[in-house]
């Protein structure tokens, strides 16, 4: 199979090498930081969910209905969350979002039953939204579309660090502090967790720019040049995009991208909420141990986001790639589902499917700044993240009652895995041409 790739339109500059470099040095440590914790928050109800639930009588329907409740006000408020970016700048948001959703994760540690559960989960979600796509915009302000598999990727290496790390900081955290100051393991996990994005918050404040315009550590040369760049970027395939939010409303595509991130967007939170419940199932009852065996599959999903992303842009390629990592992470979930009976292979099958599903992730996003003109960035990202997150609430309230009515979340694995699959024809035969262009290597 021959893979295609595009022509270069210009020779990169050493000096256009040296420009980029100075602004990921700048912009992506913080970034990624960020969006670590971020995801931490998040998920870090799966693993508190080993004790939590026993402690306040929560049962499975009702953890995945809290887990999956956050998504029902962080897609309400995402595409106005990530309009206010543009308006207010990217400083001002991360502020506000991050001290809010840090302050909501430290108050979860006190609720007492579902109901509270519930309440935190959706003030979660409302604070946070926003903060993913504005972060994903506010890359486009400093990278053009041939660098983006690489930047998006290192933003998104936090989110399979996070996943990877959660089981060992959280199974740590649940085991030394339980009893310390009369509470419990599990609300110390949200404690210890939920300060760093407070103290992030005010750091983003203070470090990050709103745009290169704003950086005084850019040189006026340096400054023209890098507008000169992303201007004869965003130029390339603007021709027939969309301009403004109803327009995108009504363009086709921008539902197709979000059916393409409604898919992986399953797939993901599936690990993150129930992998430390599927491994207790198969036969592991120490916390630690479980904790342990959650970073098997997450480390070879950061294998696949280096490895796939780092290709695509080298090869100036993403049709083929995404076409690749969506098929790896079906075909993991239902060879998981087929040799669930040894706990070994199973975890080896969740590990193929990691690997597929977490490289999806940074290349995905390169689509969507690709395909929409300058002026429809900010909403056809918010309108593609509102839709396609809509997939985390409905991911784990369906795999918690799957759960509660059957034992067992395999109808729940087959399920996803068929999504997967039907994104393959709409990557192959419908995703226009011009989403997966990759443009100049600034």
């Amino acid at each position: 199979m021959t893979i295609p790739h595009s022509t270069l339109t210009y020779e990169e500059a050493p000096s256009d090498a040296r420009l980029f470099r100075k602004v990921a040095l700048h912009i992506l440590p913080l970034l990624f930081i960020s969006y670590c914790i971020a995801f931490l928050d998040r998920v870090n109800v799966g693993f508190a969910k080993l004790e939590m639930t026993q402690k306040l009588g929560i049962s499975p329907e009702q953890y995945g209905f809290a887990a999956g409740i956050f998504f029902l006000t962080y897609a309400g408020l995402e595409l106005p969350g990530t309009m206010m970016f543009s308006w207010l700048g990217a400083r001002k948001t991360f502020l506000r979002i991050m001290m809010l959703w840090g302050l909501t994760v430290v108050a979860t540690a006190f609720v007492t039953g579902a109901t509270q559960f519930y309440i935190m989960r959706l003030l979660l979600g409302a604070f946070e939204a926003g903060f993913f796509p504005g972060m994903i915009l506010y890359l486009t302000y400093w990278f053009p579309s041939a660098q983006r598999g690489r930047v998006t990727a290192a933003v998104f290496l936090a989110n399979a660090l996070a996943s990877t790390i959660a089981g060992p900081v959280s199974g740590a955290i649940m085991t030394s502090m339980d009893g310390l100051a009369g509470l419990h393991g599990w609300q110390w996990i949200f404690i210890v967790e939920g300060i760093p994005a407070c103290i992030l918050g005010i750091l983003c404040f203070f470090l990050l720019d709103d745009g290169p315009q704003n950086a005084a550590w850019l040189s006026g040369a340096e400054k023209s040049r890098l507008a000169d760049i992303l201007e004869r970027d965003r130029g390339e395939g603007a021709g027939a995009a969309k301009a403004s939010v109803m327009a995108s409303l009504k363009d086709p595509a921008v539902y197709l991208l979000a059916v393409l991130y409604f898919a992986p967007t399953a797939c993901n939170y599936l690990f993150n909420f129930w992998l430390p419940t599927m491994i207790k199932e198969s036969g592991v009852s120490q916390i630690m141990n479980i904790a342990w065996l959650t970073t098997i599959p997450m480390l070879c999903g950061i294998v696949g986001l280096i490895v796939v992303n780092f290709s695509s842009d080298l090869l100036r390629e993403r049709r083929w790639h995404l076409l690749i990592c969506y098929f790896l992470a079906a075909a993991g979930l239902l060879l998981s589902v087929w040799l669930k009976t040894s706990p070994a292979l199973m975890l080896a099958s969740l590990c193929v499917s990691s690997f597929g599903m977490t490289a999806i992730g940074p290349l995905f996003w390169t689509l969507p700044p690709t395909y929409l003109k300058t002026e429809a960035v900010s909403s056809g990202i918010g309108i593609v993240s509102t839709l396609g997150i809509t997939a985390g609430f409905i991911s784990p309230t369906f795999l918690g009652y799957v759960q509660a009515q059957t034992g067992q979340i395999s109808i729940g694995l087959y399920t996803i895995a068929i999504l997967m699959l039907i994104c393959l024809p709409l990557i192959a035969f419908v995703l226009p041409k011009r989403a997966t262009r990759v443009g100049e290597d600034g």
